[in-house]
């Protein structure tokens, strides 16, 4: 099932054949944005739930979705603070972490969203009220001691076309999860 338009941004995800009520949703699942796909679809029975949530979240979220701490910064640098602020591993208080998490939190993107985004460090943000943007750092092994010095990717969307493939994928998530209750065994 493709969902949106892989020319702007498109959510891509596909219930595993085998499942049978009473399940939970497996499934492969990846994300285009125009000539950038983001995704292992070749990794099997992954967990779908995390990814509806998160898309349904961001939905609501995408016109808050920029801090004016990032004016002037280079795309890296907004990277490298809102995944510092989240995940850093530095001298801060936990009130301090709280804070930051809560600050910048909604720009996380990808981050633990099941497994076929394994390794993946992303953010989302919103620069301008009709675009949305993604930036990430390329796969590295999830135990590696040191992120390896790859390419930098900078994404670009419409605000709309992101909207409307996150709830398009929520409204399919929630009918095949239907489907796959116990009752529809």
């Amino acid at each position: 099932m493709l969902i949106g338009d892989p020319t702007d941004f498109a959510i891509e995800a596909m219930v595993e054949p085998d499942l049978k009520a009473p399940s939970a949703v497996w499934r492969r699942m990846r994300i285009h944005l125009g000539n950038v796909t983001l995704g292992d679809f070749d990794d099997p029975y992954c967990a779908l739930y995390p990814a509806y949530g998160h898309f349904k979240w961001h939905a609501k979220l995408n016109d808050q979705l920029w801090n004016d701490s990032f004016n002037g910064m280079i795309p890296e640098e907004i990277h490298d603070t809102v995944r510092e602020a989240i995940y850093g591993d530095d001298e801060r208080t936990t009130d301090q972490i709280q804070r930051d998490s809560l600050e910048y939190g909604r720009f996380d993107f990808l981050t633990n969203w099941g497994e076929q985004f394994d390794g993946y460090s992303s953010v989302i943000l919103s620069p301008k009220p009709t675009d949305m943007m993604v930036l990430h750092r390329p796969f590295v092994a999830v135990d590696s001691p040191r992120r390896l010095p790859d390419a930098f990717v900078v994404a670009h969307c419409s605000r709309a076309a992101f909207v409307t493939a996150s709830l398009g994928f929520v409204k399919w998530f929630d009918e095949v999860a239907e489907r796959l209750l116990p009752r529809n065994a």
